[in-house]
Formats: C-alpha cells, sequence, structure tokens
C-alpha cells in the first residue's frame, strides 16, 4: 500500500495528511470480507424520544470501573445486532429491570429471598473474613431494549450479566467499622472459569424471574456473560458466553462461546498471540521516542481481537508538559510513523494525552484509507 503524502498543517479543525493511491495493494478475497465488516460495522440508531435506564445510575455503583460500563454497554449493543437488526429495530435504555430487581438478584441467597450470589454459608464471626471466604460473584444485569421502528412495540430485549473476576470488599461489622479487601474469586488451577460456570447457573434464574414478571412483556432476550477485568487495569473486562432465548420460552437450551478479547502493549500475553503486530508497534514506540528524548514519552497500546483477529488499535502517547511547537512536530513524526504499523482495514487512533488531557489526535480511516490528524 502506498501512502500519499500532503501537508495541510492546522489548515482545518481535521486536516488530511495521508491518503492512499489507487494502486494500494489487493487483499485477499476472505480478508476482504472480513475487512467489510469491520468497515461496515451497523450502528442502532436511538429510540426519540430517548429514554434514560430505569436502573440508571446503578451500574456506576455496582461496576468497579468505567472502562467496564463502557465496555459492557458498547458490546452489548455491537453483539445485539445479530438478532435484532438495525434496520428494523431502534435501541432503547433498559424500561423493566429496575434498581429494585437488580439489587434483589445481587443480594446473597437465601431461604426467604432472591438473591443470586452465594451465601455465607459458616460465619466465623470476623466479617471480612467471611466475605473473603464466600465472594460475590454478580455485580450487575444491564439491559438494552430494541423497538420496532414501525410499529413502535418492543420486541428485543438484550441482556448482559455481569460477573466478578475479583470481588472488592467494603463492609461493616457491628460497631460501624468499614473493612476493604478484594479477592479473587477462581483461585483454582484447573482451567475451568468458575465465575462463567457460575453466571450460566444463575442465568437460569434470571430468565425464569423476567419470564414470571407481567409487566415485562414476552420478547425474545439476547443474553450474554461478562467478566470485569481488575479496578486497576486498563483494559476492559471481557464476553464470555451468548445464548437466545425465543419469545414465549423461559429455559436456556444452549451457550456458545464469545472470543472477543482486549489486550495491552507492551505484554507478554500480546507477544505470545501476535508476534508481527508486537514487532511493529516496538518500532513505532522506540521511533517515537527516540523523536522526542526531551519529552520522555510514554507509550500504551490497547488492541482488541475477535476471533483470534486484531479489529481496533487505540495508543495513548503520554507527553506532560508539552508545548505547541513540540506537539506539532510530535503530531507530524507519529503521523509519518504510523505507516509502520498500518493494517488494511483496522481503524487506529493515536491520542497525545498531557497530564490527563487530550491535546491531539492521529486517526487512520481505513475505509477511506487516510490518516487525519489534529491539535486538540
Amino acid at each position: 500500500m502506498t501512502i500519499k503524502k500532503s501537508m495541510l498543517f492546522f489548515l482545518s479543525p481535521l486536516f488530511l495528511l495521508a491518503s492512499c493511491s489507487d494502486d494500494a495493494q489487493v487483499i485477499k478475497n476472505d480478508e476482504k470480507m472480513y475487512a467489510s465488516s469491520i468497515q461496515q460495522k451497523e450502528i442502532y440508531e436511538i429510540k426519540q424520544p430517548a429514554k434514560s435506564n430505569v436502573s440508571r445510575g446503578l451500574i456506576l455503583r455496582n461496576m468497579n470501573n468505567s472502562l467496564n460500563v463502557s465496555e459492557i454497554e458498547k458490546g452489548l449493543m455491537d453483539l445485539s445486532v445479530n438478532h435484532f437488526p438495525t434496520k428494523k429495530f431502534y435501541m432503547q435504555e433498559g424500561q423493566y429491570l429496575d434498581g429494585k430487581i437488580i439489587n434483589k438478584w445481587l443480594d446473597r441467597k437465601s431461604k426467604e429471598g432472591f438473591g443470586l450470589n452465594p451465601p455465607i454459608e459458616k460465619s466465623t464471626g470476623d466479617v471480612l473474613e467471611d466475605e473473603k471466604n464466600s465472594p460475590k460473584i454478580l455485580s450487575h444485569v444491564l439491559e438494552q431494549n430494541f423497538v420496532n421502528k414501525e410499529n413502535g412495540k418492543v420486541e428485543g430485549m438484550s441482556l448482559a450479566i455481569s460477573l466478578n473476576e475479583f470481588y472488592d470488599i467494603r463492609v461493616h461489622d457491628d460497631k460501624g467499622l468499614t473493612y476493604t479487601d478484594q479477592v479473587k474469586v477462581d483461585t483454582n488451577e484447573d482451567n475451568v472459569n468458575d465465575v462463567e460456570n457460575y453466571g450460566k447457573e444463575i442465568a437460569g434464574t434470571i430468565i425464569e424471574n423476567i419470564r414470571n414478571n407481567n409487566k415485562i412483556p414476552n420478547v425474545p432476550i439476547y443474553l450474554t456473560l461478562y467478566q470485569e477485568s481488575d479496578k486497576n487495569d486498563i483494559i476492559p473486562g471481557i464476553f464470555l458466553a451468548q445464548t437466545f432465548i425465543p419469545e414465549g420460552e423461559g429455559k436456556i437450551d444452549k451457550w456458545t462461546g464469545i472470543d472477543i478479547k482486549n489486550y495491552t502493549f507492551p505484554s507478554d500475553s500480546l507477544y505470545s498471540l501476535d508476534k508481527d503486530t508486537y514487532s511493529k508497534l516496538l518500532i513505532f514506540k522506540e521511533d517515537i521516542q527516540e523523536g522526542f528524548k526531551h519529552l520522555n514519552p510514554k507509550i500504551v497500546g490497547k488492541l482488541r481481537y475477535e476471533n483470534g483477529n486484531l479489529t481496533e488499535l487505540k495508543i495513548d502517547v503520554n507527553v506532560p508538559l508539552i508545548n505547541d511547537t513540540e506537539l506539532i512536530g510530535l503530531l507530524q513524526l507519529t503521523s509519518t510513523k504510523l505507516n509502520t504499523i498500518l493494517f488494511d482495514y483496522i481503524p487506529i487512533s493515536i491520542r497525545i494525552i498531557d497530564q490527563n488531557q487530550d491535546v491531539g489526535i492521529v486517526l487512520w480511516d481505513p475505509t477511506e484509507k487516510q490518516i487525519y490528524v489534529t491539535p486538540l
């Protein structure tokens, strides 16, 4: 792929730096189909007037960081298109599973209640120790509705059951003292994901509760399991499995896996998965750091793979106290070196960050075959 450059620096809010020539490399047929699916990703129209989720705010309290919140909300929409086509349906925030319903599910199991989290089998008298011995697994249930564009009726529902890989404990004793800690839910070294298995176990009860609630329409339900990442991770968690419950049915017949994973650069796990991409990113990183040694730029990549194929690449370039002249130079260098990591059909975004503030951005648009760059 040949890249032409036209130096149109800072003449518009978003200006073109480069574009592909007509003699761009031809992609193989199977790759072309894959590229098309990425470039033409379907996006739902939001039903207007927009409604807020009836459990609004609860997801922020229940899930451990904003990365997981963003991933589960956006990811559930992306996965739902296979069952509720964007041409036929609007997407609407969940209107049926309110805070009262969700909080009941989040309680620990008891004889008289509806809780779906593990009970404390034997109390030691130490509230923190009891929580560590019986970590909570279910953290939230996200609902999205799908409205028929012709008749305005809700004719589909998607759910994401969010599960803790790590249980962040915050508990009070009878004297009012607060204790905090964190434990890993699955500590067995048996290559079996106990978190996923627990999610599948409680999913049947959630579907049963929904079908028994006459206030909730009896519509097809697409259901997924999502495993949160650690609260200190810089990448979100992962979707584990999915199932579909047709209208009128109240049981789950089978599950299928979801192969969507996020990786960071640099990391051993990315190197093991994709040495070629890792090597390209390493060259890019070293070139940027060599060009601006005095700023000591810190470079972190975030990569998304679906079914083993790279589908998205994001890079953060952290440069504290960069001035305007340096920013122009860094944007120029970054856009030039971006050629070393270009993929024909993978979108790439590079953020220039100064003390947690975005000050510049470089984008590769695989559809238009163009690189864009602008200061912010």
